[in-house]
């Protein structure tokens, strides 16, 4: 084989990892959209049944507190938020490793780790929360 075929198969190893870095950077955006959608929409959701009560539904048991709503809310929020952060620092490092040929962290990456552990304890909060029911 000569040098230039040895340098194009370079090239095209390096062309697919960076579009294998950009293709999971954009499933971690599309993770943390996700989570700051259904964070907002939980917080919103004691407005809707506030509205519903005052203009004249009967409720149907006592509704929940304010605060809890929007406390889990703002945390999926949050998380998101992390999240957000969390993969562009690590989209970007990972970036840099391939175009300078030292692919070491990734494989050293706790980002997975640190988001499944935010989103195990804000999973838990919000089961505890709508295992509690209105009295929380």
């Amino acid at each position: 084989m000569s040098e230039r075929d040895d340098a194009d198969r370079r090239s095209h190893a390096e062309t697919r990892n960076l579009l294998s870095n950009e293709r999971t950077f954009l499933a971690w955006l599309r993770t943390a959209v996700a989570l700051m959608t259904f964070g907002f929409v939980l917080a919103k959701f004691d407005l809707f049944l506030q509205t519903r009560f005052l203009h004249g539904a009967p409720p149907r048991s006592t509704p929940r507190p304010v605060g809890a709503h929007n406390t889990i809310g703002l945390a999926l929020v949050l998380v998101g938020v992390l999240t957000l952060s969390a993969a562009t620092m690590h989209f970007h490092r990972v970036r840099t490793d391939i175009l300078h040929d030292s692919g070491h962290s990734a494989a050293h990456s706790r980002l997975p780790f640190l988001l499944a552990g935010l989103l195990v304890a804000t999973g838990i909060a919000l089961a505890i929360y709508l295992w509690k029911g209105p009295g929380l």
